[in-house]
């Protein structure tokens, strides 16, 4: 009976384990929260999450100065995301590295920095389109990287 009990322990704990893994760990809760940063112009609290290194468009931020200069121009800026919508949300792959750019530096970055557990999401608003990619630690959710576009 006891042996029973035992196998039946290690098949939960597999099967457990087996689900842990399956896809980002970032949920839409997650993504409007960011969503909702940005829309209310709240530049620290962007930037707060923000990773280091970080990339923006097709540029490679490496310093929290540059960060917050770029939460804090897009709000003046009155950059938000009107009606959003979340169109895909899914692992990031090194392919996505062409939607922020094209050169060698983006690649690399996607290549050697960010992984299957990390999170691309692309949402749509009524005048403007997003891309993050972001991740969800233990503790926090952090951004690794921004492009927004004016339809």
């Amino acid at each position: 009976m006891k042996s029973i009990k035992f196998i039946a322990l290690v098949l939960l704990v597999s099967l457990m384990a087996s689900c842990a893994g399956t896809g980002p760990g970032v949920k839409e809760d997650n993504v409007m929260s960011v969503v909702e940063l940005l829309n209310s112009g709240n530049s620290a609290g962007l930037a707060e999450i923000s990773s280091l290194p970080f990339v923006f468009d097709s540029e490679i931020l490496e310093s929290e100065t540059q960060i917050a200069q770029l939460w804090t121009g897009l709000a003046a800026a009155g950059f938000t995301i009107d009606n959003p919508e979340i169109t895909q949300q899914r692992a990031v792959t090194e392919e996505d590295a062409s939607l922020f750019s094209e050169g060698w530096e983006i690649s690399t970055f996607f290549k050697n920095l960010l992984s299957e557990k990390d999170t691309f999401v692309e949402v749509q608003g009524a005048s403007t389109d997003a891309y993050f990619i972001l991740r969800r630690s233990r503790s926090a959710l952090e951004i690794i990287a921004f492009k927004g576009e004016v339809k």
